[in-house]
């Protein structure tokens, strides 16, 4: 009898506290993600493409908090039209000043599934062109437990960030920028026992 009481005692402690400090930690793998961007203009649809630096997000299940960063190379985005680019990186960007495009997470919504399907979004700040402002990010992604594969999209407004409207005489351009991240990276998880 006391055998018994010994085993259970434990295994009863253990399933008191399931996965209450699991914590989960998403590493980019900057070289395998691509970066794409696309607004409208009169006639026309922009698109370009811009590379990822780093990115790493610490998950908390439980509490839905969030932290880390995601940081994409504004000098490395182009469109495919140099006159265009120059322009784009001179006078709307500024990237010889603001270099980078960062993204905080700070909290999540939505249900993450270390193996399998996630849906969730991720909602921090954006600094742009010097400036912080509140962001979501979408993210559908999937996971074999290791390996994660998804895409990340937000719709960014950058006139309130302080950019220039690129609009001149007869071209009309839109004012938000659609930014789709298809990422690549490798998911870790961290439990703690309950004191």
């Amino acid at each position: 009898m006391l055998r018994k009481e010994v085993v259970w005692f434990p295994l009863a402690l253990l399933f008191a506290y399931p996965l209450s400090a699991a914590t989960y930690t998403f590493e980019l793998d900057p070289a395998a993600t691509k970066v794409d961007f696309t607004f409208g203009a009169t006639l026309h649809t922009v698109d370009g493409f811009l590379r990822a630096k780093e990115g790493s997000v610490r998950i908390d299940p439980e509490t839905h908090e969030a932290s880390g960063r995601f940081v994409l190379d504004a000098t490395s985005a182009q469109t495919g039209v140099s006159r265009r680019d120059h322009k784009m990186h001179e006078k709307i960007l500024e990237s010889p000043s603001y270099t980078e495009i960062v993204f905080e997470p700070q909290r999540f919504s939505g249900m993450l599934n270390p193996v399998g399907r996630s849906q969730l979004e991720l909602h921090g700040m954006l600094e742009l062109h010097g400036t912080k402002r509140p962001m979501d990010m979408t993210i559908v992604a999937t996971s074999d437990g290791t390996q994660v594969k998804g895409t990340g999209m937000m719709i960014v407004p950058y006139l309130d960030w302080g950019m220039k409207d690129p609009s001149f005489f007869l071209l009309r351009v839109e004012k938000e920028v659609r930014v789709t991240i298809h990422a690549v990276g490798r998911l870790s998880g961290d439990s703690q026992a309950a004191r």
